[in-house]
């Protein structure tokens, strides 16, 4: 949580920034439903975390999202 001071501001000027924080807030909240896990297509990051393999020589990109399937 961040504190403004608004001390000395016109009242117009508190509107504004009252807005803009609206603003913001809103936005947040439509990035965060984007996000949404189910939504996400899984990355290697991912695919290794939930089905981790031992390897001992080199896996490329499409032998690591091949062995997920």
């Amino acid at each position: 949580m961040v504190n403004i001071h608004l001390t000395g501001l016109k009242p117009e000027q508190i509107s504004q920034i009252q807005a803009m924080i609206e603003q913001f807030k809103t936005q947040n909240l439509a990035d965060n439903s984007q996000l949404s896990l189910s939504d996400k297509t899984p990355d290697i990051i991912d695919i290794l975390t939930d089905n981790p393999i031992l390897v001992d020589s080199f896996l490329s990109r499409e032998e690591i999202y091949d062995r997920s399937h």
